[in-house]
C-alpha cells in the first residue's frame, strides 16, 4: 500500500510540473546577473526555458550567462535600461534573434539610501528612470514579440518585480525607491 501511494504522489508531482512547465519557452530577465533576477534566470534555465539576461555590467552578464549555459540555454544582452533608447536597443537585439518571447521579467532596479537633506536630483533620476520608466519602455518595445507568443489558452506573461516598500512606509530613507516601487505596482495594475 505504501509504495503505490508514494508512486501516486510522484505522479501527481510530475503532473503539477507539466501543468506549470516552461520547457521550450523563451524568457527575458532584466537584472538577471545577480540577486532575485539571477535566481529567476537560473530557475527558468533549469526548467528548460531559453533565457536572455540583461544587466548594465557586460562582463558580469557574460560570466553569468556562461555559467547558466552549462545547465541550459542562456544568452547575455547587456543594457542600461534607465533610458528609452537602451530599452529600444535591447528589444531590437532580442527581435533580431527571436520571432516571439513568452515571458518578460522586469526585475532590473536601483535603490538609493541617503538622509533627506542629502537626497538630490541623482537619487531621484537614476531610481525612477530604471525602476519605472525602464519597466514601461521595455514592455512597450517587447509587446510585439509577447503578442506573437501569446494565445488565449496560453498567454505571454509580463512579471514586474515590485517591493513591500512600495506598499508600506520603508524602514530606511529610500524615498525615490519606495515611490518608484509604488509606481511599479500601479503601472502593473
Amino acid at each position: 500500500g505504501v509504495n503505490s501511494t508514494r508512486g501516486q504522489g510522484a505522479g501527481q508531482a510530475a503532473g503539477m510540473t507539466d501543468l506549470f512547465s516552461i520547457a521550450g519557452k523563451t524568457a527575458v530577465v532584466t537584472g538577471g546577473s545577480r540577486g532575485i533576477g539571477l535566481m529567476i534566470a537560473r530557475g527558468f534555465v533549469e526548467a528548460g526555458a531559453k533565457v536572455y539576461i540583461s544587466s548594465r555590467k557586460a562582463e558580469v552578464c557574460e560570466q553569468v550567462a556562461g555559467e547558466l549555459s552549462e545547465v541550459g540555454e542562456c544568452v547575455a544582452l547587456p543594457a542600461d535600461l534607465s533610458t528609452e533608447a537602451e530599452c529600444r536597443r535591447l528589444a531590437e537585439e532580442i527581435a533580431a534573434r527571436e520571432s516571439s518571447i513568452d515571458i518578460l521579467v522586469n526585475n532590473a532596479g536601483a535603490t538609493w539610501g541617503t538622509p533627506l537633506e542629502q537626497f538630490d536630483e541623482a537619487a531621484w533620476e537614476r531610481v525612477l528612470a530604471l525602476n519605472v520608466k525602464g519597466v514601461f519602455h521595455l514592455t512597450k518595445f517587447l509587446l510585439p514579440l509577447l503578442t506573437k507568443a501569446g494565445t488565449t489558452e496560453e498567454p505571454a506573461r509580463v512579471i514586474n518585480i515590485g517591493s513591500i516598500d512600495g506598499i508600506h512606509v520603508p524602514v530606511l530613507e529610500t524615498y525615490s525607491y519606495s515611490a518608484s516601487k509604488a509606481a511599479v505596482h500601479q503601472l502593473t495594475r
